[in-house]
């Protein structure tokens, strides 16, 4: 008798209805906001070469690989905090101008729209920059294994040993004339 006038309760149904009308919807629809993102956004925190010390009035410059549009951040605050918003979605190349100079990084940073990137940095000097924009001092491709003078050395030997190989097989046969037996 408990049980049926547990059914009969609006409570319950009201608790049934509210519960299975959750389990169906998308939750998306309540987490939106009022204002739609409008690009993708990079943070992060620039620190010293000893990588614990942040870099204060550092300014984080992005360009886009495609079409070349810059992109710069406020300067950074006693924590080294920057922030880059509103970029558009694609791939950017990194640059750090800081108090004492300027550093590019060889790598490309992509960004979606309307997703944060989080990115921190440490400023260190190097005499090798990893994109290779043929300048002097920069590193150069390697070369295949039978451009270096190793190389060439195997492939004369190997030439040599073919030929002698071929000269050797045609030493011992004689010409076929009709008229020698």
């Amino acid at each position: 008798m408990l049980t049926l006038r547990i059914f009969k309760s609006r409570l319950f149904v009201t608790l049934v209805v509210s519960a299975f009308t959750l389990l169906i919807l998308p939750m998306e629809g309540f987490s939106r906001t009022d204002k739609p993102l409008r690009g993708g956004t990079l943070t992060g925190f620039i620190y010293a070469s000893d990588m614990k010390t942040p870099v204060q009035n550092a300014v984080v410059k992005l360009r886009n690989v495609d079409n070349g549009q810059e992109f710069a951040s406020a300067p950074t605050d006693a924590t080294g905090l920057y922030k880059i918003e509103k970029l558009k979605e694609g791939k950017y190349v990194l640059g750090i101008t800081a108090p004492d100079g300027d550093y590019n990084f060889g790598y490309v940073v992509s960004v979606k729209e309307g997703e944060v990137g989080k990115l921190s940095l440490a400023l260190m000097r190097g005499e090798v920059a990893p994109m290779d924009q043929g300048s002097e001092g920069y590193p150069k491709e390697k070369p295949s294994f039978f451009w270096t003078p190793v190389g060439i050395a195997v492939l004369m030997v190997l030439t040599t040993g073919a030929l002698y190989g071929a000269f050797k097989l045609m030493e011992g046969k004689e010409e076929a004339s009709p008229s020698k037996k």
